[in-house]
């Protein structure tokens, strides 16, 4: 019988905040997702105090795009990423929209 506490299945990875540890707190239910979307931001380094949605948008895009630039294997056809190439065009697409015309998105600003 199972009395609770540490036991040889329990997972031993820890925890997948980058900020060290956690405490569990009380916040309205209709605030978690919100809450919980700015804790993941600021968590992974995102300044969003002061940053607008499409500004943080356009941050996640380039920290991707420096991401696979980090990752890339190179192969016969390329030695490093391009990210001119056709494979990339929907997400220059999103990221021009964003940048010229965030409003079609349904992207305003935080504080709103």
């Amino acid at each position: 019988m199972n009395k609770g506490g540490h036991t040889g299945g329990t997972w031993e990875s820890g925890s997948t905040w980058r900020s060290g540890a956690t405490k569990t707190i009380r916040v309205p239910v209709a605030l978690e997702a919100k809450i919980m979307e700015y804790a993941r931001a600021m968590d992974s380094g995102i300044d969003v105090s002061h940053v607008n949605t499409g500004d943080l948008i356009l941050k996640a895009i380039d920290r991707y795009i420096e991401y696979k630039r980090l990752n890339y294997h190179p192969n016969q056809n390329s030695k490093q990423l391009d990210t001119s190439t056709r494979a990339w065009d929907e997400l220059r697409k999103f990221q021009k929209l964003v940048q010229e015309n965030p409003q079609t998105l349904g992207i305003y600003d935080t504080c709103e």
